[in-house]
């Protein structure tokens, strides 16, 4: 009869040793197995729970229909104002409100040119406008024109290239042969001073056979407001008499020291003409003064105003009474 092996146990029975833990061993293996699965059954359901839980908001807003989405709103601070425009039709303009094209019938004849003395009074645009800029015009209230910015000044159309005069003498007749004309000559006086900038100065001078009248304060003013208005008072009480003698006014209008003399007279000073023009050489040798000279109504003194106009950098001009009463 064959003998058994004797047992782990029976030889632990044998030799009175305790048996071995390795069966415990094996048990405790398997129990942290199953706590692992469980801590990742944990954490994959929590993970689903999450997921599930983000979802839920997205999946509901997603089933609401469009009408109960929420509408953002603002409060306006003001009331709006809404205008409502109408369209009207278009309708195209009638024939005979079509107007013709003003350029197509104008020509340019570089060739043509007129004489200065048949060309009408000059005048400035008529701009009511009180000193533009550091140089304007400083006008009076009621006044007439005023230059366009940078022009020289204005008399009877002459002086308009004078750009650089600032000290402007006015030297006029006011003999008793003027008498039905000078209202017409004071009206230009003050058209001219009125469009003066406020950067030039002024002196107006009147001769006849006696001593010369000059406006207050005998002296080169500058162009304000408050001095063109003390001129005009001036003038309304000038009255024309007596015969005519250039000489003194003109002594006195170059003892003021201007660039631009305007010289006009009606031509009755045929006994002084030599005597003033060479008077006038004298005073004015270097020519630097420019002297611009006007024939008014009569031409009898036309030649010596001319030759003083040419041999002193000016102009000359006659103005018939049609002009003056325009």
């Amino acid at each position: 009869m064959t003998q058994q092996a004797p047992t782990i146990p029976d030889i632990a029975a044998q030799t009175g040793a305790k048996p071995t833990a390795k069966p415990t061993l094996i048990r405790g293996g398997m129990a942290g197995k199953a706590i692992l699965a469980a801590w990742i059954l944990s954490i994959l359901y929590h993970a689903v729970l999450f997921v599930v839980m983000y979802l839920l908001p997205w999946l509901a807003g997603m089933a609401k229909p469009v009408s109960d989405a929420p509408i953002p709103t603002a409060d306006l601070l003001s009331p709006v104002e809404t205008k409502v425009t109408m369209n009207q039709p278009s309708t195209a303009p009638k024939a005979e409100q079509i107007l013709p094209d003003p350029m197509s019938s104008m020509t340019f004849k570089p060739d043509k040119f007129e004489r200065l003395d048949s060309i009408g009074t000059v005048k400035p645009n008529d701009l009511n406008i009180l000193g533009v800029g550091t140089g304007g015009s400083d006008q009076i209230d009621g006044g007439f024109s005023m230059p366009i910015g940078g022009s020289g000044p204005n008399f009877f159309g002459l002086g308009e290239g004078a750009r650089g005069a600032r000290n402007i003498v006015y030297v006029v007749d006011r003999s008793g042969s003027m008498l039905n004309t000078f209202q017409g000559l004071v009206k230009e006086i003050k058209e001219s001073v009125n469009g003066l900038r406020r950067s030039q100065r002024f002196h107006v001078i009147f001769y006849n056979s006696g001593p010369p009248l000059e406006n207050p304060p005998r002296k080169l003013v500058s162009a304000i407001r408050s001095q063109k208005r003390n001129l005009f008072r001036f003038l309304d009480e000038i009255s024309p008499m007596g015969g005519t003698d250039p000489r003194p006014a003109m002594r006195r209008a170059f003892a003021v020291e201007p660039d631009l003399i305007y010289f006009l007279s009606d031509g009755e000073f045929d006994e002084h003409a030599e005597s003033l023009m060479s008077m006038i050489d004298k005073l004015n040798r270097g020519r630097l003064v420019r002297i611009f000279t006007i024939a008014y109504v009569n031409q009898h003194g036309g030649a010596v105003l001319e030759r003083i106009a040419r041999e002193h950098n000016g102009q000359y001009r006659f103005v018939t009474e049609d002009e003056i009463f325009d």
